[in-house]
């Protein structure tokens, strides 16, 4: 075969494979779906799926993916229609900004064709229709994505993908309902529009696993330059693991609303994925002390993965736990309006790598931790096992601080770098919360704290005790790898607005004040420092596909 003759047999190849895994869509662990533009288009997704394929146990699939890997054609395999270079067409994420849609003249492009040659066998005359057939899908794709974007409103009551071909806009609050599952693809953009939110109900899930080179990105439907915290309402997942309440309704949901509700005895209960994805602008507030955050999770359990997520310029708080036991890895939240990372009602998940960066402009604390106002001992009690911190304050002359620490929230609270807040870096907030500093139940191991002016802990003596005498300082003894420094433990880039760096210098502090890591699967057990980002690291996890815009 010639090259063209090739590329048709391996075009003709990839869309057998992509049928076989669709009608057999649990025979490849990790692989339920072939994206059959990706695998024309993105020589790396393509070679990733075969590979997986070829490994499967199911002999169609495997004998599929082996025939294609065997013809081993570089880049793309149909390249996108050239477009006119003067065009002054707005961009897809343009017009789902304005609501434009693209002008009725235009059509897609028609598909490249050549003459067949004579005497070609017949099956070869099939596999060239093929290769026009997907010249074809490629074109009229690219024709959806300039046409404007796709609203959604109400329920999605079944299985639904979104792909990144076509921008959605959120119109109200859209929930997924119970037994369906929202499958967003790498690089697709969400809008919303004021008042909207994505709701994942109890028993629906949501899979949306974006890359660091595509990450997903759910935003305001304002153009940017004129967006704000506050434009539209956010994501929340909702859940059937353990509460301290016993099922609940969460906020920001009309109480009426049986979609709001929450919690139950399912403690490895998933609430779906969420990797690589950017929140921002999110987070109204409904009524006074009824808000939704960037990131909202009611009763999501330990099945439950989220994992390079950021939360950015929210109204409220950036990420808050009601109960249960999600885990949380690799997260960050930049210029919360309140506070950044938030739990309560008996949080008892895992989390490592997490950054919380204050804004001059808005915020309280970096992490509010809480287990019941009602009843401080109600179990579960909110005690999650933390490591790995950076908690980064803004220059500004509001009242922010590190941690705060009330209502019998317990924890285990290890390698935290706490640095340039405006107040103190811990405040133990009453007796029930201080009294388990006593029985463990509250720890803090390996902490590093700087401050220039020694601002460690606020002065609560006299009237301004609100913990019984209880002295902050007692809760960070030097035996437990704790250390309190003037010295500078980040460089004054960490608290830039729009281009933060958060690594520390190498051979630094945080190289030698830090304790063990918690055992287990979930834990990267090598990130034997203090704070988030290892030290001297010159491309760290938060590289490619966080953003830190203003408005």
């Amino acid at each position: 075969m010639d090259a063209e003759q090739l590329r048709a047999e391996l075009i003709s190849l990839i869309w057998s494979l992509k049928i076989a895994v669709e009608r057999n869509p649990l025979a490849v662990p990790g692989v339920s779906f072939v994206h059959f533009n990706s695998m024309l288009r993105d020589e790396h997704y393509r070679k990733t799926v075969l590979s997986t394929c070829a490994q499967a146990g199911h002999a169609e699939i495997a004998d599929l993916a082996d025939q294609a890997r065997a013809i081993d054609i570089p880049g793309q395999l149909i390249k996108r229609p050239e477009r006119d270079t003067q065009a002054t067409t707005a961009t897809p994420a343009q017009r789902a900004q304005t609501g434009e849609t693209a002008p009725a003249s235009q059509a897609p492009p028609p598909p490249a064709s050549t003459p067949a040659r004579a005497g070609r066998a017949l099956p070869l005359i099939a596999i060239g229709l093929l290769a026009v057939f997907s010249g074809m899908v490629i074109a009229v794709n690219d024709w959806l994505s300039e046409r404007g974007p796709t609203i959604v409103s109400g329920s999605i009551n079944q299985s639904t993908t979104w792909d990144s071909s076509i921008s959605y806009v959120l119109d109200g609050m859209v929930f997924v309902e119970s037994g369906a599952t929202l499958t967003i693809r790498p690089g697709t953009q969400v809008f919303g529009k004021p008042g909207s939110a994505l709701v994942v109900t109890r028993d629906a899930k949501i899979n949306a696993q974006g890359t660091r080179q595509e990450p997903i990105v759910m935003t305001s439907v304002k153009p940017a330059g004129s967006r704000q915290r506050g434009d539209w309402g956010g994501l929340v997942l909702l859940g059937n693991a353990p509460l301290n309440t016993g099922p609940s309704h969460i906020e920001g949901i009309p109480e009426h609303d049986p979609r709001g509700g929450f919690g139950g005895n399912a403690e490895q209960d998933s609430c779906g994925v969420l990797k690589y994805l950017r929140i921002e602008f999110a987070g109204y507030e409904i009524s006074q002390d009824n808000e939704l955050n960037g990131l909202t999770l009611g009763g999501c359990g330990a099945a439950t993965l989220i994992s390079h997520v950021q939360v950015h310029m929210g109204l409220d708080d950036g990420i808050e736990f009601f109960g249960g036991s999600a885990g949380l890895s690799h997260a960050v939240i930049s210029n919360p309006g309140d506070d950044g990372l938030d739990w309560d009602r008996g949080w008892h998940g895992n989390g490592q790598f997490i950054v919380v960066q204050m804004g001059a402009d808005e915020g309280d604390n970096a992490i509010e931790a809480d287990s019941l106002k009602s009843d401080n001992d109600a179990l579960p009690r909110s005690r999650p096992t933390l490591s790995n911190v950076t908690l980064v304050g803004a220059k500004t002359q509001r009242a922010q601080r590190g941690l705060l620490l009330r209502r019998g929230t317990g924890g285990d609270l290890r390698n935290f770098m706490i640095t340039g807040f405006s107040r103190e870096a811990l405040d133990v907030r009453d007796q029930a919360t201080a009294r388990l500093l006593a029985s463990n139940e509250l720890q803090m191991q390996g902490w590093l704290v700087s401050d220039p002016a020694g601002r460690f802990f606020a002065d609560e003596s006299g009237e301004a005790d609100d913990d019984g005498g209880f002295d902050e300082a007692s809760a960070l003894p030097a035996e437990r790898h704790n250390k309190l420094t003037r010295l500078p433990t980040l460089g004054s880039v960490a608290q830039l607005a729009q281009a933060p760096n958060f690594t520390p210098a190498l051979n630094s502090l945080a190289d030698s004040v830090h304790t063990s890591i918690p055992q287990g699967e979930f834990w990267d057990e090598g990130a034997n420092y203090a704070g988030a980002v290892r030290p001297g690291e010159r491309n760290s996890w938060l590289d490619g596909w966080t953003a830190y815009p203003m408005n």
